[in-house]
């Protein structure tokens, strides 16, 4: 059964903000082609939309907020992207060469899973189609690129964002909670900065209502705004 979602005019590609749009990069029977075969599913918070040893899917998010990660036997993980509503995810398993990564809903996210053999079919006749997957392929690496610099030339707030995001994603996965079990310590070891600088950026986020905390726990309210505050990074 195909998914019919609204189609927003066509606007230029832009790869280095928020609001970027996969859809918006189509025409509307472009759209329609895309979208044939797809199906809607909604996952809950916590859940995993995509992981290792099967098939990785192609969707699009239509709402709600995700991660990619990767993780190796002794179970740590790290975050590659974080994934907002209007994205693409999975423009390689398209192209027939994704790398074999985990997709975990932050909050509940409703998705739209595309028929990739339809939608590489599509992007085999259309220049349009393969440029927009071309498009966000490239934030994608753009994305990463931006965590991997946050780590190391974010902000104290920026980091902080990035680490809480990173962990309570992992914690949500086990115990079904967006929570981090750390002292202020060890968070401050884990950004680089001192126990002091850590609690003034925590004491700020808890003044927005984004986190709140408890001796050796910090619990994510707003995973959305502590996205924000990464995606914000200029590379």
């Amino acid at each position: 059964m195909s998914v019919s979602i609204r189609h927003r005019p066509s606007v230029q590609p832009v790869v280095d903000t928020d609001d970027f749009d996969f859809l918006s990069l189509l025409s509307g029977p472009n759209c329609q082609r895309l979208l044939e075969g797809s199906k809607r599913a909604v996952y809950p918070a916590g859940a995993l939309v995509a992981r290792n040893g099967r098939p990785q899917p192609a969707f699009l998010i239509e709402r709600g907020l995700a991660r990619a990660f990767w993780t190796v036997p002794d179970g740590r993980q790290a975050t590659i992207a974080i994934l907002r509503p209007y994205e693409l995810v999975g423009g390689a398993a398209i192209a027939g060469n994704a790398p074999w990564t985990f997709v975990q809903a932050i909050t509940e996210a409703t998705v739209t899973i595309l028929d990739r053999d339809n939608v590489r079919a599509l992007a085999e006749e259309e220049v349009e189609v393969a440029m927009a997957i071309a498009t966000q392929l490239s934030r994608r690496v753009s994305d990463a690129c931006r965590l991997v610099a946050i780590r190391s030339l974010g902000s104290i707030r920026e980091r902080v964002a990035y680490d809480l995001l990173d962990r309570a994603g992992h914690s949500q996965a086990v115990i079904g909670r967006l929570e981090v079990t750390a002292t202020q310590a060890q968070l401050a070891d884990s950004i680089g900065s001192s126990r002091e600088v850590l609690s003034r950026a925590l004491a700020q986020l808890r003044s927005t209502g984004t986190v709140e905390t408890a001796p050796g726990v910090v619990r994510i309210l707003k995973p959305q705004q502590l996205a924000a505050i990464v995606s914000a990074f200029v590379i």
